[in-house]
């Protein structure tokens, strides 16, 4: 989300009272491990006079840091894009100093806003931390998604299935619209709509809550109500980390899959087409940014030359991108006339269009003349990324933390845009996900 200096700093501030009060982020690429030098560079910060075991890990801590601001430097091409450098290393100083008095969950909360504070003028939104599985803490045993009408839950573990359906208003007492504006400071982004597509990432996760003071040990109270139902408290026991992984997928951000709903069918199928005879329309659906048969990239180029056919609709919806080198083949298809026809070529996008699929939305928008509809992609227009894993193993939970390393530019290089605003918006509802409603494509197949 585009702020000023003056907007982030406040960003950033918000974090550090809900800290003290507590005292007193396919998505992300595979993780390419860089390891820290064996003797770490000593601290700008001294550790205090004691030499006891809990200073010499703060020591090594703030060394960390040091060193993840070294390699901040030495690795991404423009680091300071969207914060200036003295701003970003005060406040690195500040959480150096903050160390000795905080919880390794109230360490990662910070240093998870510190990192995001480098793309909060957007177009760095694949810089996250992330904490290895084994440091991990347990999850609320549930999926959620931010829909027009507020923070509902879209699926959950066995013995919660009740709250599937629920809007959630309030974690420990503490409104939900408080919760998520606690959390929007460390939500890495492209652009605006990056913050509602990543924010469950950070929103299910107890090292996170707990670190922002949000939530206590234990149990979570998550009261649910506000559509339609009487309003209702449930003590909500968190799931282990790798039992939740392995149940909602590695980051549990996307939409659950749905059979009555065509976008939300068959997951787990790269590409796949049908036509849609009742409106003259050829559904082209794309989930991942993979490598394309060139069977079925001719097999579509034949199916938008039928002369019943009178619209191409190529949905990037819930694609959380890939590899590049992969958009060539399908790229060429929508180019060509049969498919780009005027008024005849829709791409679907929304807050889960991202990284790979980000530059096929795009390249298409500048070569193509696409009629965009749904929400404002997440993935950024022109975007850094490409991240290397730079390893803290002293700093508490030892996170990893994504620095980008590249720029990927298919616009403009003066282009102002963070993404594209699609010609025909869309919202996501509650209302039209839990009835099986797909709006969007109503839209553009309507006229």
């Amino acid at each position: 989300m585009s702020t000023s200096r003056h907007t982030l700093a406040l960003a950033l501030a918000i974090v550090i009272p809900w800290l003290a009060a507590a005292c007193g982020p396919s998505i992300l690429p595979s993780p390419q491990p860089t390891a820290p030098p064996t003797a770490p560079p000593t601290p700008t910060l001294a550790p205090g006079p004691t030499t006891t075991p809990q200073a010499s890990a703060t020591s090594a801590a703030q060394s960390d840091l040091d060193y993840l601001l070294g390699q901040i430097e030495t690795t991404h091409p423009q680091p300071w894009h969207g914060i200036a450098r003295d701003e970003w290393v005060a406040h690195m100083r500040q959480l150096q100093a903050d160390l000795p008095g905080l919880t390794p969950e109230q360490a990662y909360a910070r240093l998870c806003a510190l990192v995001a504070s480098l793309s909060h003028e957007g177009r760095d939104g694949h810089q996250f931390v992330i904490v290895p599985d084994n440091q991990e803490r347990p999850a609320l045993p549930f999926r959620t998604y931010e829909f027009a009408e507020g923070v509902f839950v879209t699926a959950a573990m066995p013995g919660y299935e009740e709250l599937v359906g629920r809007r959630i208003t309030a974690f420990d007492g503490k409104p939900i619209d408080e919760v998520l504006a606690a959390l929007e400071p460390l939500v890495p982004r492209d652009g605006p709509a990056t913050v509602p597509g990543f924010r469950t990432i950070f929103l299910l996760r107890t090292s996170v809550l707990r670190g922002l003071g949000l939530v206590g040990e234990g149990n979570v109270k998550v009261s649910v109500g506000g559509d339609g139902r009487p309003d209702t408290v449930i003590d909500v026991t968190p799931a282990d980390w790798a039992a939740w992984r392995a149940w909602a997928g590695e980051y549990g951000i996307a939409l659950p899959a749905r059979d009555d709903t065509l976008y939300l069918s068959d997951p787990d199928t790269t590409l796949w087409w049908r036509a849609l005879p009742e409106s003259d329309t050829l559904y082209v659906r794309y989930q991942r940014v993979q490598l394309v048969d060139s069977a079925d990239a001719f097999a579509i180029a034949a199916a938008a030359a039928d002369p019943a056919v009178t619209r191409v609709v190529f949905d990037l919806r819930q694609n959380p991108g890939g590899d590049n080198h992969n958009i060539a083949m399908l790229l060429s298809v929508l180019q060509d006339a049969t498919a780009d026809r005027p008024g005849s070529l829709h791409v679907l996008t929304d807050r889960l269009t991202f990284s790979a699929a980000a530059n096929f939305a795009t390249q298409l928008e500048q070569n193509t003349d696409a009629v965009f509809a749904g929400e404002q992609m997440g993935g950024g227009l022109n975007f850094w990324d490409d991240v290397r894993w730079v390893d803290l193993p002293h700093y508490p939970l030892a996170p990893r933390v994504g620095v980008s390393t590249r720029y990927w530019q298919f616009a403009a290089a003066d282009d102002p845009r963070l993404a594209i605003e699609p010609d025909i918006a869309v919202p996501v509802t509650a209302s039209d996900y839990f009835s099986g409603r797909d709006p969007t494509l109503d839209a553009v197949t309507a006229n």
